[in-house]
């Protein structure tokens, strides 16, 4: 029996058959599991609410001239409320309110619950470690920020329905710009330039993709969605729109050239969830919208494999010319989504193995964003910590260096054998290129890695602290340190298999060979010395591709200035004068001052969710 509130709102608890299912222990067990199932049941959607609705008022409060002291001490925990939902042992729940939003679905699945928890672990480590590390003088701008990304981040990890999906996705993705631009620097004006204007164009391809999903399939529930899309007219142009607005936040091959410039100018903390968990909502995108596991796509499948381990290779060698540390493991997580991408187009070659496919997949997205993270938040410590404590920082990036590369007993070995497992359900044309790329893959990553390693290393240990820093600032970091090193020891319904001789072989092979290349170039000066020489002369400038692009635009405006001022229309003529003047730095920094000093009048922000929230319920009474 489904129970429903007063206000129309319908709670359901356990998708699947057997979910919420009682064992015949006797009396006294059934009486008290049906206890915590209906203490459950209570508490969930209170606790989805809550995941939501209180990173969302801080951000919304933080800003306030009269705001409560509180609120800063507790703008660090707003993944809180995610982290204890995700945590807590619970059955399979959907929430729909039929009067909110044209009828809104919430709740949690084997996908959302992971997602959630990784968000919930990694957003909370990065606050507790913002909350020392970026300067009190900045905190509340940082936060404010920091909270609405978050807000929409969990939202659009519950939201089950696609309008809800949508204005979280856009509310993370243009809240991250504040935290783009946070350090005010020439460099973070740029990157935040670049960056609005890929979100924009990747909101516009995701609401195409979306409104044409619903009009198709008739409803805007993702589950019913996808078995009706396969079949669609429209198939072709949704996954074409899909791809490009989900693919610009995944970082794909060519809509990735914002990465490079965002994590370096973002705080370390910023940089954490950029990587680790807000990359991931384009793949959360496909995961929902794409009908993986309804229909075969032989040519969508192939576009998104060959796109994929492109991207992995390519982003390694573009990485290793890059001389800053934050630059190069953007271009990791570029390579690493690769492998992501790629194993999406394993789903649609093999929609019959999509189930496992799943379950690879989301155990290598816990374990990348973990890693990411630890990489990221390790690099912050190295450049504002204490130098008496650079060389045990140091080692412990060795620990998600190592997981990243794929070595044994890792949380990367454990995502990569199942990888490559899933890779046997394809037909032997793409079986055997997946054996051979995915462990020349792990080669690639760990001489990527060991290039950073190499950059961090500490120079001159006795040189004495010129920045001593709080030992607290080590604790969230160290935490999260202990989950990934925990996270194989969790698996332990994986098959004893993944554990065996073999396995740890096939995962030290790829390894060895490129850590054995990185410490001989380590311990020979010489050949250190020419390697980094070599390296500095291929530097390629963070954002590779955007020079093209720019470059292109460049030659098209010298083109219509060459056809003369009397040979164009006149509002072409008009438009492109604009956009010339647009291009100086100095006339982006003042839009982009002036946009944010705009959205940050709370009562402007404010008055027009009201009013969209009156819109929308308008339009759902009718």
């Amino acid at each position: 029996m489904t129970p429903s509130g007063r206000d129309g709102t319908v709670v359901t608890g356990g998708r699947h058959a057997g979910s919420a299912s009682i064992q015949p222990l006797g009396m006294g067990v059934i009486h008290h599991s049906q206890s915590i199932l209906a203490l459950m049941n209570i508490l969930l959607p209170t606790l989805l609410i809550a995941a939501v609705a209180w990173p969302l008022l801080l951000g919304l409060i933080l800003p306030l001239p009269r705001r409560p002291g509180i609120a800063l001490r507790l703008a660090p925990w707003g993944a809180f409320p995610a982290l204890l939902t995700a945590i807590l042992p619970s059955p399979d729940l959907l929430i729909e309110v039929p009067w909110l939003l044209l009828g809104s679905l919430w709740g949690l699945d084997p996908v959302s619950r992971l997602f959630l928890l990784l968000a919930g672990l990694l957003w909370g480590i990065a606050g507790w470690h913002a909350s020392t590390s970026v300067p009190v003088s900045r905190q509340v701008h940082f936060f404010s920020w920091f909270n609405l990304a978050l807000a929409g981040n969990i939202g659009l990890i519950l939201a089950q329905d696609m309008l809800n999906f949508y204005l979280f996705f856009t509310l993370m993705s243009f809240a991250s710009y504040g935290l783009i631009i946070h350090t005010r620097t020439a460099e973070a004006w740029r990157a935040g330039t670049r960056y609005i204007i890929l979100v924009v164009l990747g909101e516009a391809a995701i609401f195409a993709a979306l409104l044409l999903a619903a009009a198709a399939a008739g409803t805007l529930s993702f589950e019913h969605a996808r078995p009706v899309l396969g079949h669609s007219a429209w198939l072709d142009m949704i996954l074409l729109a899909a791809w490009l607005g989900f693919g610009i936040k995944a970082g794909v091959l060519g809509l990735h050239v914002w990465l490079p410039l965002a994590h370096p100018v973002a705080p370390a903390p910023a940089s954490a969830v950029l990587s680790g968990v807000m990359i991931k909502a384009g793949l959360l995108g496909w995961l929902r919208l794409l009908p993986l596991g309804e229909t075969m796509l032989p040519a969508w499948g192939a576009f998104w494999i060959v796109l994929g381990l492109t991207a992995a290779f390519y982003a390694v060698v573009i990485g290793l010319t890059q001389r800053d540390a934050k630059t190069l493991l953007a271009y990791s997580s570029i390579s690493q989504m690769g492998i992501l991408t790629a194993t999406i187009g394993l789903g649609l070659l093999a929609p019959h193995a999509w189930p496992a496919i799943l379950s690879t997949l989301l155990i290598y997205v816990l374990h990348h964003g973990l890693a990411k993270g630890a990489l990221f938040l390790g690099v912050g410590i190295l450049h504002q910590g204490d130098t008496r404590l650079h060389k045990w920082v140091w080692i412990g990036l060795w620990l998600p260096a190592l997981a990243l590369a794929g070595a044994p007993f890792t949380s990367g070995m454990l995502a990569k054998t199942l990888l490559k497992q899933q890779t046997l359900q394809l037909t032997e044309y793409w079986a055997m290129p997946w054996q051979v790329l995915l462990p020349a893959s792990a080669i690639a990553t760990t001489l990527l890695l060991g290039r950073f390693l190499l950059m961090t290393a500490p120079r001159n240990p006795a040189q004495p602290p010129d920045n001593a820093a709080p030992i607290r600032w080590q604790w969230p970091w160290c935490i999260l340190l202990a989950s990934i090193a925990a996270f194989p020891l969790g698996m332990d319904w994986i098959s004893p298999f993944h554990w065996s001789g073999r396995a740890l072989l096939d995962s030290l092979l790829p390894v060895l060979p490129a850590a054995l290349v990185v410490l001989y170039i380590s311990r020979s000066q010489s050949c250190l010395q020419r390697a980094t020489k070599v390296l500095n002369t291929l530097h390629l400038p963070p954002g590779d591709m955007l020079t093209v692009y720019e470059r292109t635009v460049m030659y098209i405006l010298a083109g219509c200035r060459r056809l003369g001022r009397d040979d164009l229309p006149r509002w072409l003529d008009t438009s492109r004068l604009k956009f010339l003047a647009l291009r100086t730095c100095l006339d982006w920094q003042k839009i982009s001052t002036k946009l944010e000093t705009w959205l940050a009048w709370w009562p402007l922000a404010l008055t027009g969710f009201i009013l969209l929230g009156l819109i929308l319920a308008n339009a759902s009474l009718r």
